[in-house]
């Protein structure tokens, strides 16, 4: 009996060290397990647990182990109640790796997750591609019937001197300023201009629009360099597959007065890539342009070839046309 005191001390002290052991196992779970919300609204507690080239996989109370596409993105709810939205990119065993911009990467440890709510592709792009189409309210040049939508907006540069900034005023409202960099250092009158749009979505494939350039082209003819340009345009197709037709009379100086037709297109290849044809039909000049347009998070780079064909003679002799290629470069940073 004189051993029983010690054998109840070293139960006693067994007893705690395993019901230790067990609560910190099961705080070490919770930790690792954090709010998930589903694209359907379904709300349960949850972690990822792998990665492939093409799902995520998370596993959920009650529903089990289930997968995304690796193209949905998430908003991030951290301690402290900050937010972010983000691609998911690795996985280790204490944390995630979220893609928050096209030039910033963030762990994030499971234990500092509070919630994710899971943003499927569709929500970020569009058909398939987790990039969407940043650019679709312009091909080079030339406008589509898309909308900026209100408050959006962004800056093109084309040649590194060409610049020209574009702000959605309301829903169907946009308008733009552009003005051509080498003018504005020379004397005389600079090429600048201003450019109100109207759009609004006809039906699921079909947007209509409508607007004016007006403005001055003092690089090109320093004499009587105004111009008004109004046109109609109408686009069919989706944002990321697309053909727009547009109708228009620009007024100036008999150079610069002509019916003005331009036909685009653009066709999405890849994540990443897609094709651009602009071309336009003038009484005297008639351009024809090809190129990719490169898209990342925020900025797209188009890089193609332009053909000009001008019509050296007032006769209707085609014989007397000239036509050269040009390369093309551009850039537009969306915001």
């Amino acid at each position: 009996m004189k051993y029983l005191p010690l054998i109840f001390l070293l139960f006693f002290a067994l007893s705690n060290n395993i019901m230790a052991q067990s609560s910190n196992e099961k705080k070490s779970q919770n930790e690792l397990n954090y709010l998930i919300q589903l694209d359907d609204n379904t709300l349960l507690k949850g972690e990822i647990n792998k990665l492939t080239t093409d799902s995520i996989y998370l596993k959920l109370e009650f529903l089990g182990d289930i997968s995304l596409s690796r193209k949905s993105n998430f908003i991030v709810e951290i301690e402290g109640g900050s937010t972010f939205r983000g691609e998911l990119l690795e996985i280790s065993n204490d944390s995630l790796l979220f893609d928050m911009t096209e030039f910033t990467v963030v762990w994030v440890k499971n234990i500092d997750i509070v919630k994710l709510t899971v943003l499927k592709w569709q929500d970020i792009g569009t058909e398939g591609y987790s990039i969407a189409n940043q650019h679709k309210t312009r091909y080079l040049f030339s406008p589509s019937s898309y909308s900026l939508g209100m408050g959006n907006g962004y800056y093109q540069n084309i040649y590194g001197v060409f610049n020209a900034v574009n702000y959605g005023v309301s829903e169907n409202i946009s308008i733009g300023f552009g003005a051509d960099f080498l003018s504005l250092l020379n004397e005389g009158t600079p090429s600048a201009f201003i450019t109100p749009k109207i759009s609004k979505k006809y039906n699921d494939n079909t947007y209509l629009g409508g607007g004016l350039l007006i403005g001055s082209l003092g690089i090109f003819d320093p004499t009587n360099p105004f111009i008004v340009l109004g046109y109609g345009v109408v686009t069919r197709g989706t944002e990321n597959r697309n053909l727009t037709l547009a109708i228009g009379h620009s007024y100036g100086n008999k150079s610069l007065t002509s019916h003005v037709i331009t036909l685009n297109a653009y066709s999405r290849i890849s994540n990443r890539y897609g094709f651009v044809s602009e071309n336009w039909l003038m009484k005297e000049t008639a351009i024809l342009a090809y190129g990719l347009r490169k898209f990342d998070k925020r900025i797209s780079t188009d890089f193609g070839i332009a053909y000009i064909s001008v019509k050296m003679s007032d006769t209707f002799d085609d014989s007397y046309r000239v036509a050269f290629p040009f390369p093309y470069l551009g850039w537009v940073i969306n915001w």
